[in-house]
């Protein structure tokens, strides 16, 4: 089954007090974010984005034929169904422009749901308690084990939920599982949803508490007149590495750390040395393919920090153009990438002269 997306981002951020949809996440606007794992999708095709004047924000900078703009309308659910009108696959699913954290795992499970049951709504059991209140006191109570917060993406047969809109017209829904569940028996079907798909709301939810660290080590034997890169720079020295690959230490360590952020395993399982295809290959080659692998999770490199041990040469001249590459290399800003050179004080095999190591520590968020 193939499926359209209509992403909702017509709305005025009343609450937030600024245009959340272009507040910056890992160097993309919060809406860039939201479109991105449609566009990974292989079972997407056209990505329909309502806007108050149907035309891209002025900081939306992802451009493909699959992308198509629409005019909003006074209320969610008008917007929403300008967005249905434009189209035509046989499955839609319904996004909020504010959720940046939607996974590829999520998004499958949905599409998933849609195939089996005809419709797919993520949601979450919910931890705390809900009362009623009146004028101020609590005037009631739910059975909290048959209650669920509810998410996007929501998915659909597209006739499906244009015959709900229409059976519907007149009323303002909150979201697409309540219109489509007061038209159709059963109701929308429940997948389970991510506790990280959270929608913005205020700038608070665009805090630090949202990126992921993780930490990397690399150590490579010196030898003579091989060569030696750190960093994507080649380091001028009558030393360098012996290793599979280029034995770039400094990169094979940010790639550690950026894996372990991501919750995968280390760059030898990604990577192996015992496949012919990285011998001697360019370790910044490496280093995109792991960025594009992190983008599969919808993650985005946020800052990297690398600590290079070397007994000699110094490479205090090097440091400017080594954060250049990198933050070249991540798509990040200058100013989230530091680069630092220490000796080994004459002590352990680096401080002998005998090998190159490095650590790193990245966030991505």
């Amino acid at each position: 089954m193939r499926f359209d997306a209509v992403i909702a981002a017509a709305g005025s951020s009343s609450r937030a007090g600024t245009d959340k949809l272009g507040w910056i996440i890992g160097a993309e606007t919060v809406l860039e974010r939201a479109v991105a794992p449609f566009m990974a999708c292989d079972k997407t095709d056209r990505i329909v984005i309502v806007t108050p004047d149907g035309r891209p924000p002025e900081n939306f900078a992802a451009e493909s034929p699959r992308i198509v703009f629409v005019c909003g309308a006074p209320t969610r659910s008008g917007s929403v169904l300008n967005g249905l009108k434009a189209c035509s696959a046989e499955g839609v699913l319904v996004h909020d422009g504010a959720r940046p954290f939607l996974s590829g795992k999520l998004l499958d499970s949905v599409i998933a749901s849609v195939e089996q049951y005809g419709s797919g709504v993520p949601a979450l059991k919910l931890s705390d308690s809900v009362r009623m209140t009146e004028n101020g006191f609590v005037s009631g109570s739910f059975p909290r084990e048959n209650l669920v917060s509810v998410q996007t993406p929501q998915g659909f047969l597209l006739k499906d939920l244009l015959k709900a809109y229409e059976l519907g017209a007149g009323k303002e829904y909150t979201d697409e599982s309540e219109l489509y569940s007061g038209c159709f028996t059963p109701g929308a079907h429940i997948v389970k949803g991510d506790e990280a798909n959270i929608k913005i709301t205020n700038a608070g939810d665009c805090m630090a508490i949202r990126e992921k660290i993780g930490i990397g080590y690399d150590i490579h034997r010196l030898v003579p007149y091989g060569k030696l890169m750190l960093c994507g720079i080649e380091i001028a020295s009558d030393m360098g590495v012996s290793a599979h690959s280029d034995g770039d230490a400094a990169i094979h360590a940010l790639i550690d750390a950026l894996l372990s952020a991501a919750g995968e395993r280390d760059i030898g399982y990604h990577f192996p040395d015992t496949d012919p295809a990285y011998d001697g290959i360019d370790s910044a080659v490496l280093l995109y393919e792991t960025v594009s692998k992190l983008r599969l999770k919808n993650l985005r490199p946020r800052s990297a920090r690398i600590i290079i041990r070397l007994e000699r040469p110094k490479l205090s001249d090097y440091i400017p153009v080594m954060r250049l590459k990198i933050a070249s290399l991540l798509g990040i800003d200058l100013t989230d990438v530091s680069v630092a050179a220490k000796s080994g004080e004459g002590l352990d095999s680096v401080g002998k002269g005998l090998a190159v190591a490095a650590e790193a520590a990245a966030t991505v968020i």
